[in-house]
C-alpha cells in the first residue's frame, strides 16, 4: 500500500505497483480539507496526470481519498464565499469548479471516492463526479449538502447530480434542509456504493478499486420500486413531489429565504432534462445568491457558531486546560433533567438524576428513554446504541453516585431560595473540583453563588428545551 504523499502539495497524484492511482488531500495547515481556489487547480493538475496515466496504460483505476485521520473534504472555503460581492465573478468561479469536476467525471477508467469521516458541501459534489462512492462505517462519516444553510446552493453539480443518483424525494431531504446522512443511510439511498469498516479501510478501498477495474466491477444499476420511477422518470409525478416540497418550505420560511425556492425552480425545470442545461442554471442561481444578503447574513450566523463551538469563553490571553467529563449528575428530573441526562448519555457520558420524588425520576428515565426511541425509529441510531445509552443512566432519590460527577446541574424549579438551598445542599455531596451548574434562564447566578462555600466552581449553565432538539447551551459566569 503506498502511503500519504508529502502534504505541501494536496492534492497529489500518485501510481502504486497495483495500477491504482492515488489523489489524496492532505492540507498541512488545516485542520479539514478545504476545496480553496489554489487546492483546485492543483487538482486541475493531479486528474491530468492520472488521465495521461489511463491513456498510457499505467493506471487502471484513480481513487480520490484523504490523508486526515477523520476527515474527507469540508468543502469550499466559507470565507472565499463570503468575499464574493461581484456575480460575474461568483458565476466565473462557479463554472470553474464545476469544470474541474467535469473533466474527474469524463477520466477514462473508473474512478472511486473513498469517503471516511466528514464530506459536506464541495466534497460530497466531488464524490458525486466519480463512478463509484465507498463510505467507512465509523459513526464520524457524515455525508450531505449544507450549502442551503448558508443561503446558496449547491452549484458545483450537487442540485444536479444527486436528484439523478438518488432520485428526487431522497435528494430533496438532503438538498432543502442541508442535513448529513451517515454511512448506512447513504447506502440505502444510493449515495454510496459500498460500505467498509473503518479498520483498515483504505486497503478495503484497494480492493473494491480493483474489483472496479476489472470484469467483475460492482454492479451499478439500482432497482427501483415502481413509485421511485413514477416519481423520478414522469414529469406528472416529479410535479406533484416539488410542488409538496415548495408548500412545507414557504410553510417553514414564509418565503424570506430564497435558496430552497431557486433549489426547487432548477429541479422543476431540468430534473428530467439535459445535465448542461441544469448545471447552467445553478451556476446562475448560486451567483445571484451568493452575493445577497441573505447569505452574507447567514454566513455571519456560521461564524459565530463556529465561534462559539471552538472559543473557550475566556478573557483574551487567558487559557486553560480543560478537564475531561466522565460524569455528570442532574438536580431535578423530569423532561428537562432526563433531556440533559440523554445529551450525556449519548456522548458516552454517566448521568445520575436526583429528585425528591420517585414519580420525577421515573418520568426522568422515561423522558430519556423516548429520545433514544425516536432516534431508533428515525433510523439515527441502532437498537443497541440506544440501549448502550440508556445504560449510562441512572437515576435516586438519593445522593449515590454524585461525588464521582465532574459537573452538577442543578434544574430544579425556578425559585432562587429553593436553587440556593438545593445546590448548597448538593456542595457537601460533590468532589472540591466538580463545577457545580444552574439552570436557571433567568435568575441571578451571583446571588446563588453567595450561599456556596466554592463560589468559584459555580456557573450557569441554561439548556434550551427540547434539549435534545436545541443545539444552544447558554454559559454564565459569575463575579467569582
Amino acid at each position: 500500500m503506498v502511503s500519504p504523499p508529502p502534504a505541501a502539495t494536496t492534492p497529489h497524484f500518485e501510481i502504486d505497483p497495483r495500477g491504482i492511482g492515488w489523489i489524496t488531500f492532505d492540507d498541512p495547515d488545516r485542520k479539514l480539507n478545504v476545496l480553496g481556489e489554489e487546492v483546485m487547480h492543483r487538482f486541475v493538475k493531479a486528474v491530468e496526470a492520472a488521465r495521461e496515466a489511463a491513456l498510457t496504460g499505467r493506471v487502471r483505476v484513480v481513487v480520490v481519498r484523504s490523508g486526515k485521520a477523520d476527515s474527507f473534504l469540508a468543502g469550499a472555503d466559507v470565507d472565499a464565499i463570503a468575499a464574493l460581492e461581484d456575480p460575474l465573478d461568483a458565476e466565473r468561479k462557479i463554472r470553474m469548479g464545476q469544470a474541474v469536476f467535469g473533466e474527474l467525471e469524463k477520466l477514462p477508467i473508473p474512478t472511486v471516492v473513498a469517503i471516511h469521516g466528514i464530506c459536506v458541501g464541495g466534497g460530497t459534489e466531488l464524490a458525486l463526479a466519480c463512478r463509484y462512492r465507498v463510505v467507512s462505517d465509523d459513526p464520524r462519516t457524515r455525508i450531505g449538502l449544507p450549502e442551503v444553510m448558508l443561503g446558496i446552493l449547491p452549484a458545483w453539480g450537487g442540485t444536479t447530480l444527486l436528484p439523478r443518483l438518488v432520485g428526487l424525494r431522497a435528494s430533496l431531504d438532503l438538498l432543502l434542509t442541508g442535513k448529513l446522512v451517515d454511512g448506512r443511510k447513504a447506502k440505502k439511498i444510493g449515495l454510496a456504493d459500498e460500505i467498509l469498516p473503518a479498520g483498515g479501510f483504505h486497503e478495503r478501498v484497494a480492493a473494491f478499486a480493483l474489483a472496479a477495474a476489472g470484469d467483475g466491477g460492482p454492479a451499478k444499476e439500482r432497482r427501483r420500486s415502481l413509485a421511485g420511477r413514477l416519481v423520478d422518470d414522469t414529469l406528472p409525478g416529479r410535479a406533484v413531489v416539488l410542488a409538496a416540497a415548495r408548500k412545507r418550505v414557504m410553510a417553514q420560511t414564509r418565503g424570506h429565504y430564497p435558496a430552497p425556492l431557486r433549489i426547487l425552480d432548477i429541479l422543476r425545470k431540468h430534473a428530467g432534462g439535459s445535465v448542461e442545461a441544469s448545471l447552467d442554471a445553478e451556476a446562475v442561481a448560486a451567483s445571484e445568491l451568493v452575493v445577497g444578503t441573505v447569505s452574507k447574513n447567514l454566513i455571519h450566523v456560521f461564524r459565530m457558531r463556529e465561534a462559539a463551538r471552538k472559543g473557550t469563553g475566556l478573557p483574551a490571553g487567558e487559557g486553560a486546560e480543560p478537564r475531561p467529563v466522565e460524569g455528570v449528575g442532574i438536580l431535578g428530573a423530569g423532561v428537562m433533567g432526563g433531556g440533559i441526562a440523554q445529551l450525556a448519555a449519548a456522548r458516552g457520558i454517566r448521568a445520575r438524576m436526583k429528585d425528591i420524588r420517585h414519580e420525577a425520576v421515573t418520568g426522568g428515565m422515561q423522558h430519556a428513554r423516548s429520545i433514544f426511541q425516536k432516534g431508533v425509529e428515525r433510523r439515527k441510531l441502532t437498537r443497541r446504541e440506544a440501549e448502550r445509552g440508556m445504560a449510562l443512566i441512572s437515576g435516586g432519590l438519593n445522593w449515590y453516585g454524585f461525588r464521582a460527577a465532574d459537573v452538577v446541574v442543578e434544574a430544579v424549579v425556578e425559585r432562587l431560595d429553593v436553587k440556593r438551598a438545593v445546590l448548597a445542599e448538593a456542595e457537601e455531596h460533590v468532589s472540591p473540583e466538580c463545577v457545580l451548574a444552574t439552570n436557571t434562564s433567568s435568575l441571578s447566578v451571583d446571588l446563588m453563588a453567595e450561599g456556596l462555600r466554592r463560589p468559584g466552581n459555580f456557573c450557569g449553565m441554561h439548556f434550551f428545551n427540547p434539549v435534545h432538539r436545541m443545539p444552544l447551551v447558554e454559559i454564565i459566569r459569575g463575579k467569582a
